[in-house]
């Protein structure tokens, strides 16, 4: 009787360990209440709806060239987070078409061939658009302009 015992309270002692050694390696007893409350993670932020207005048809410009009267065509597309600033563009298509007709025929031809004279076109235009939109509903409310063709000949 006595080794019924031993060996009974021998296999207790051994489904114990075994139970706790497994818990403890696949870390089923979770940690203590003050741990967890110290590691807040931060959900990232949803990043803004970005809304487009592509100004349809697109610009053909002449231009003087250093030596020739020169042609340019361009697609521009405005983008915006706010919403309500799309049929501003739409209802006030003349006069937003006849302000970046002006700009366009200002620029130099050998300055579009670059990198930089194109990021300058586009921060002109976007200030232009800008001024359009603020003179009907509110200022900087633009928040980039591409250029989605470009050719010059």
């Amino acid at each position: 009787m006595n080794k019924m015992i031993l060996i009974g309270g021998g296999a207790l002692l051994f489904s114990a360990i075994n139970i706790g050694g497994t818990a403890f390696l696949t870390k089923a007893i979770a940690p203590p209440p003050m741990a967890a409350a110290t590691t807040v993670v931060e959900a990232e932020p949803l990043p803004e709806e970005v809304f487009y207005h592509n100004v349809q048809p697109e610009f053909v410009v002449n231009f003087q060239g250093k030596t020739k009267l020169k042609f340019l065509m361009i697609e521009m597309v405005i983008a915006t987070h706010d919403k309500e600033v799309l049929p501003i563009l739409e209802d006030h298509d003349p006069e937003l078409r006849n302000t970046l007709l002006l700009l366009l025929a200002e620029q130099d031809s050998e300055a579009l061939t670059t990198a930089e004279g194109k990021q300058a076109l586009r921060d002109q235009a976007l200030a232009k658009i800008d001024e359009v939109v603020s003179a009907h509903y509110r200022s900087e409310r633009i928040k980039d302009v591409y250029i989605t063709r470009l050719v010059m000949q």
